[in-house]
């Protein structure tokens, strides 16, 4: 067996020192130069200055955070008043802090994130074993949550653009109700007869909103089948017994257009139907629309109007 060149042991102690002073940093190289045994130049920078920068880049991180926030609170609320304000839309004040909120919850966990790579990085943590790990992790439970997370993003997107909100009356599907709570995975309605609809947000692909802006109390009526001058009466009562209903209390603060009788709508062998519209806010709609109902009905009654008392006479 050959002997070992002498040039070996140095190859070996070079890297070894290069190693040391490349992880101490400038400071670790500094201390060395100037003497310092290597051992309590890693012991200075490890238990003095390792821990002030971590403070460093705390105290930066929340600095970052807070005042980048207001930042970000400042220009989105005059973006967002802006654009509702030109459409004129009476929830605009929460709708403006919804997005706010969630835009700045959103900043300050990603400037929080970035803070703890940092953080770690510089605690000799090699963030590339955690880094995929967690890829793969996220991509399993992307594969068998997808329904889960598309709740969560259909949430988040329902807020931003506050297509309904707590009290409103809703229908999604098969279900109508009064939105009783509103998470970002799933819908909590209350429908007439006390039933709780629970609807993840991410199955709303088609949603009614009744209670947004202006409604039309409409009202169907079965009337006697006759001849111009016949469905000219039927107009007139049914005008007049409409407009009783709005001047009487509580319709009358919110029933400010004059009702509208649209006319007939269907026709058959033994009735005609007329309809009547009178316009009102969403929640006093269906009050309004029983009101008409019961007015419209006893007007064509005294008036020998209906079907059954013309076929009778």
């Amino acid at each position: 067996m050959p002997p070992l060149p002498p040039s070996l042991p140095g190859a070996i102690q070079a890297p070894l020192a290069t190693s040391g002073g490349t992880e101490g940093g400038w400071l670790y190289t500094l201390l060395t130069k100037a003497g310092v045994d290597p051992s309590t130049a890693q012991t200075v920078v490890d238990f003095v200055v390792r821990p002030l920068e971590i403070v460093l880049v705390l105290v930066v991180a929340a600095l970052v955070a807070r005042y980048g926030a207001r930042v970000l609170r400042r220009v989105l609320t005059r973006a967002t008043s802006r654009a509702t304000a030109r459409n004129d839309d009476e929830r605009g004040g929460a709708r403006v802090s919804t997005v706010v909120a969630l835009v700045v919850n959103l900043w300050r966990l990603f400037v929080a994130v970035v803070a703890l790579a940092i953080v770690l990085g510089m605690l000799g943590i090699n963030l590339t074993p955690i880094l995929a790990s967690a890829t793969v992790i996220g991509a399993t439970i992307g594969f068998g949550a997808q329904s889960l997370v598309r709740d969560y993003l259909s949430g988040m997107l329902l807020t931003m653009e506050d297509q309904y909100g707590i009290g409103d009356t809703v229908t999604v599907g098969n279900a109508t109700g009064v939105v009783e709570d509103l998470s970002l995975r799933v819908t909590r309605l209350r429908a007439v007869d006390g039933s709780v609809w629970y609807v993840p947000n991410g199955e709303i692909r088609l949603l009614s909103n009744g209670s947004r802006g202006w409604a039309k109390a409409v009202v169907d009526v079965p009337v006697a089948p006759g001849d111009a001058e016949a469905l000219e009466r039927v107009r007139q009562a049914m005008t007049d017994a409409a407009r009783e209903v709005a001047d009487q209390p509580p319709f009358s603060s919110t029933s400010a257009e004059p009702p509208e009788v649209v006319g007939m709508v269907a026709a058959g062998a033994d009735s005609c139907t007329v309809r009547v519209a009178l316009r009102t806010v969403p929640a006093r709609r269906t009050a309004l629309e029983r009101a008409l109902r019961e007015a419209v009905m006893a007007r064509l009654a005294a008036d020998e109007l209906l079907p059954g008392e013309s076929a009778q006479e």
